[in-house]
């Protein structure tokens, strides 16, 4: 997923959630195979833990805030029906923000009492462990899901730009082509290529965005509203 005026992060969450990951599943299956941590190995693993959390630590402020940004800047218009995927990357943020909420709170808690985070949790340990284990999934997954969409929309929007510039490219082709100088000079020449329609906003068009849809100098621009309007005239009050 890519941020409007910023850099593709997903390579740096993708490794960030990575290192979480590999160290925690390490510590784990190295607990169910010694039984107990202790010694040496206890203090390595608490070292390789505190470098987990600095990644998760990453992970979760720039994978939060990296997924929120996705999500706002693709919301249906009002009215609108929501996407599946769209609908799938609220549900991925909602749950996103309730777990950091989880996690985080109680942190926050134990440091202002000045007590652990057993004490402060009270029996609710499982659940601050299985929110701090599904963060990055949740993160990850949401990551997936909204790139998809911002990439599938920017793809489906400069395709749009594409066929508008290609049709404004034609029209100012063809007109171009009925120049003698730099701009249209000649209404006869020109009329050929406009439609009824065509002439009848122009006739109520203002100067400047005749100058802006045809790409002419004011002048002329002038002169063309002139002479469409001379025409509905006639179309309107024929003798």
């Amino acid at each position: 997923m890519k941020l409007q005026k910023g850099h593709d992060y997903s390579t740096m969450l993708i490794w960030a959630a990575g290192m979480v990951g590999m160290i925690r599943y390490s510590a784990a299956f190295l607990a169910s195979d010694l039984g107990q941590i202790i010694g040496v190995t206890s203090d390595v693993i608490t070292v390789l833990l505190g470098l987990s959390g600095f990644a998760m630590g990453i992970l979760g402020t720039f994978g939060t805030t990296y997924l929120f940004d996705g999500w706002r800047r693709k919301m249906p218009a009002s009215g609108q029906k929501w996407p599946s995927k769209f609908t799938v990357l609220t549900g991925f943020v909602m749950l996103a923000l309730i777990a950091e909420l989880a996690i985080l709170v109680p942190f926050t808690v134990s440091r202002i009492e000045h007590v652990s985070m057993s004490d402060v949790l009270r029996g609710g340990v499982w659940w601050w462990s299985a929110a701090v284990n599904i963060m990055p999934m949740l993160l990850l997954g949401g990551v997936s899901v909204g790139n998809q969409i911002v990439s599938v929309g920017s793809g489906q929007l400069t395709g749009q730009v594409s066929d508008l510039s290609a049709a404004q490219g034609t029209v100012s082709g063809q007109l171009t082509g009925q120049m003698t100088g730099n701009f249209p000079t000649d209404w006869r020449k020109v009329r050929k290529l406009l439609s009824f329609e065509d002439v009848t906003e122009m006739a109520t068009m203002s100067t400047e965005k005749i100058c802006f849809k045809y790409g002419v100098i004011d002048r002329t621009a002038r002169r063309w509203r002139e002479k469409a309007q001379t025409e509905m005239s006639t179309e309107m009050n024929p003798k």
